[in-house]
């Protein structure tokens, strides 16, 4: 073959190999960019394009007056992208400094796998702008927000508190959660290399909207009140624990409810759980003769006594195997049912309750909300327990009659006391003022009319009988210097795990005030008091706050003093 043609061949092999090199590429662009060009555009956006939440404000709760108990303020989250990180060790130092947190736990974040992880979830403002300064590789920082209450450990127990996100885990702020929440947004957002937004291009997919602000019907002056004086009188008496709660007998609004110990909401992590149970709403407990107002409620209704009734009241009475007594000495062993009641006799509290029968004693105690739930708008309500009818013993009657072998809830005994102070009308408790609105649009919260459980005139002589409780009976310590009031003294043993009951009681006074035209009832307990009795232990706390309260609220005094504190009968 000539030296010509050996030379076109070699051109003719190269250009073809040439040709195909071309020809792969032109197949390899055409499957990139035409075949496979949607799949290729899809991962290019996942890497340089992500979705974000964007968070609303969530919404204040305020009190009656419109005093701050919680709101949201700005925060900053720090976070790290753990393979952007230059030197671990040294920025775990650095890091540590300002945070005041240990070298080793933040260095074990900063070496994780992961491509992101939080070193300190919502900081203050100017710790954030010390991370910032620091210019460290690999940390960034994400605005939030973080709840704040303002008022510290006022109404800790009902306002209840919320998560790292922002959500309610206790209290109000569980129960109106939604509500406060508000929606979130989501914005697209593009990203450089580093993992950082490219300004300008960011798309709105939806805009976020704030939650609602909620007002409640607490006031935060008688709510300071009341955790002042109960604070009181733990510590005078002893007790390990108490709580307390002031309802409007007219609405159910609440106007305080506080229970002792009780603690700093913006420390809510470091206390222990228990401490944090609204107990009022939460727990039961037998109430002792506080529960005498029931029994006197439904005989006074079904006449089958009056004020001025007379019966025997020998000092014990013999029921099957059992021995009941009176707790102290009666006046005379022939009372009047007012003065049965004054005195708070357990035999004549009986013999009242056995003329009445088990099915009608029964019968209001439904009527009445006990062993249900009073439907107050808060989390966790306990029903309390009440046996049914059909399990009653030969001594279900005597006892339940005198507030044994039944447990209730301090907002039950509310709604109790409230019926006798309404005229007969029990009313639904709750805390909810109103909502308002992003544009201050008012929703108000709408209570109902009630519900008739016993006549006005019932009602009318169970006052006057519970205002002789406090002029001549065992709650002589509730009398107030300006107005008149009725309640009813309780002293409970407390039930013993392992059977039968134990040497340890719960002091409770009920009552309302002013009780010529009641306006406010309160319900105050103690647990454990060394002075057991509730007329010496949980009713001067009564006397304190209900006379605040009233006077805070302009309450006319009473026209005519009767009440008097000049004879002190425990019980």
């Amino acid at each position: 073959m000539s030296k010509g043609r050996k030379r076109d061949a070699r051109m003719n092999l190269a250009a073809l190999v040439l040709l195909l090199g071309l020809g792969l590429i032109a197949y390899r662009l055409v499957d990139l960019q035409v075949v496979k060009a949607d799949r290729f555009r899809n991962i290019a956006e996942e890497q340089r394009y992500q979705l974000t939440d964007l968070n609303p404000r969530r919404g204040c709760i305020l009190d009656r007056e419109g005093e701050v108990l919680a709101i949201s303020k700005e925060a900053y989250s720090i976070y790290a992208t753990p393979y952007l990180v230059e030197d671990a060790q040294l920025t775990a130092a650095e890091l540590s400094l300002v945070l005041q947190k240990p070298r080793e736990e933040l260095e074990e974040k900063l070496r994780s796998d992961g491509g992101f992880v939080y070193i300190e979830r919502k900081v203050s403002p100017e710790i954030a702008e010390e991370i910032e300064a620091l210019e460290l590789a690999g940390i960034g920082l994400e605005k939030e927000s973080k709840r704040y209450y303002p008022q510290g450990a006022l109404a800790a127990q009902v306002i209840g508190f919320v998560g790292t996100d922002n959500v309610g885990l206790s209290g109000l702020e569980l129960q109106y959660d939604s509500d406060l929440a508000g929606e979130p947004g989501e914005a697209g957002v593009e990203i450089d290399p580093m993992g950082d937004p490219i300004p300008g291009v960011t798309e709105m997919i939806k805009y976020p909207v704030d939650g609602s602000d909620i007002q409640l019907t607490i006031d935060a002056e008688i709510q300071f009140k009341l955790q002042e004086q109960l604070a009181a009188s733990v510590e005078e008496s002893g007790a390990i624990s108490g709580t307390g709660l002031v309802m409007d007998c007219r609405t159910g609004e609440i106007l305080a409810m506080a229970v002792l110990p009780d603690f700093d909401l913006n420390l809510f992590y470091m206390v222990p759980p228990e401490i944090t149970r609204t107990q009022p709403v939460t727990d039961a407990y037998e109430p002792g003769s506080v529960l005498k107002i029931l029994t006197a409620m439904a005989a006074l209704q079904e006449q089958t006594v009056a004020p001025g009734s007379v019966l025997n009241v020998p000092h014990s009475i013999q029921i099957g195997e059992y021995e009941f007594t009176d707790d102290h000495p009666m006046p005379k062993s022939d009372m009047t049912f007012m003065e049965i009641i004054a005195y708070s006799s357990n035999i004549g509290t009986i013999k009242t309750a056995q003329a009445l029968g088990s099915e009608a004693l029964s019968a209001y105690i439904e009527k009445c909300g006990l062993g249900q739930l009073t439907e107050v708008d808060f989390p966790g309500e306990n029903p309390g327990v009440v046996p049914d009818l059909e399990d009653w013993s030969l001594t279900s009657l005597p006892t339940i009659a005198i507030g044994q072998g039944i447990s209730v809830t301090p907002v039950q005994l509310a709604v109790l006391t409230a019926a006798v102070a309404n005229g007969g009308i029990k009313v639904t408790p709750h805390f909810l003022l109103r909502k308002i609105g992003i544009d201050n649009e008012f929703e108000e919260c709408e209570a109902g009319e009630g519900e008739r459980i016993i006549s006005e005139n019932a009602a009318a002589s169970l006052r006057y009988i519970l205002g002789e409780v406090v002029r001549i009976g065992t709650g002589s310590r509730a009398a107030m210097t300006l107005y008149n009031c009725a309640g009813k003294t309780g002293t409970a043993m407390k039930p013993d795990p392992a059977g039968g009951y134990r040497e340890a009681y719960v002091a409770t006074f009920a009552g309302m005030a002013p009780s010529d035209d009641p306006r406010l009832v309160a319900v105050i307990t103690l647990d454990e008091p060394d002075t057991m009795y509730g007329g010496l232990a949980a009713a001067p706390c009564f006397s304190r706050v209900m006379e605040f309260s009233l006077q805070h609220l302009q309450v006319t005094p009473s026209l005519e003093k009767v009440n008097t504190k000049d004879k002190v009968i425990v019980e």
